[in-house]
């Protein structure tokens, strides 16, 4: 996964956007142990756009099951807002920065269980040539997408009255979820202007779902 991001030339590129010491006049070794440093550094950026993909992608898988399961208008209502809201945020966030992570979680969320391609302690690139960073940011990218595959499973459970709550509720953690990497991103990323104009809009989206949502929950206690 992170492992895709390139070689050593696609480094030298992106050190250059990410403000890196250039490669060029280094010595071999200095010049390997900059695109390894770059690579990580990358690496950590990627894991955040996959994790902004996955919240996206959860938000849209749980509430198409409320446009199935659902008979409660306002329910329904936010259903739909959060489709078109988060389908445009991804959107947004592919042409930003787009990944073969990104592409990997929101497939996984739509795929049938036991089809999808990141299993394995490897990762999808099975490990090889891959920093530890990078191996980290697999594991930790795997076990937020399995973490959202069961709240998925729990919500396909769930019938009646009780799959409103249990929506509503899956709504308020997850955009909370949200919010808190915005939060991390923005502490990292504060001198990069364009990244945190994104996470300023992702923070906005994921506030005004949460707001929407305990609303609903008070209503309907």
């Amino acid at each position: 996964m992170a492992g895709r991001l390139g070689s050593a030339g696609g480094a030298a590129v992106l050190a250059a956007m990410l403000g890196a010491a250039p490669l060029a006049g280094l010595t071999p070794r200095a010049e390997a142990r900059q695109a390894r440093v770059t690579r990580d550094v990358l690496a950590e950026r990627d894991l955040l756009l996959a994790q902004l993909a996955l919240f996206d992608a959860n938000a849209i898988a749980s509430a198409n099951l409320a446009l199935e399961k659902s008979s409660n208008p306002q329910v329904r209502q936010l259903a739909m807002r959060m489709v078109d809201d988060h389908r445009q945020h991804l959107e947004d966030l592919k042409r930003w920065g787009g990944s073969p992570s990104m592409d990997i979680v929101v497939a996984e969320l739509t795929q049938p269980r036991g089809e999808q391609g990141m299993g394995g302690s490897g990762g999808v690139d099975g490990g090889v040539g891959q920093s530890m960073p990078m191996q980290r940011a697999d594991a930790r990218l795997e076990r937020s997408v399995g973490h959202a595959q069961q709240h998925l499973d729990v919500l396909r459970e769930a019938q009646g009255p009780t799959f409103d709550k249990v929506f509503l509720k899956r709504v308020v953690e997850d955009q909370e979820n949200g919010l808190r990497l915005v939060k991390q991103g923005q502490a990292t990323y504060k001198n990069d202007g364009a990244f945190a104009l994104m996470l300023d809009r992702t923070g906005n989206l994921a506030d005004r779902f949460l707001q929407r949502a305990r609303g609903l929950q008070e209503s309907l206690e």
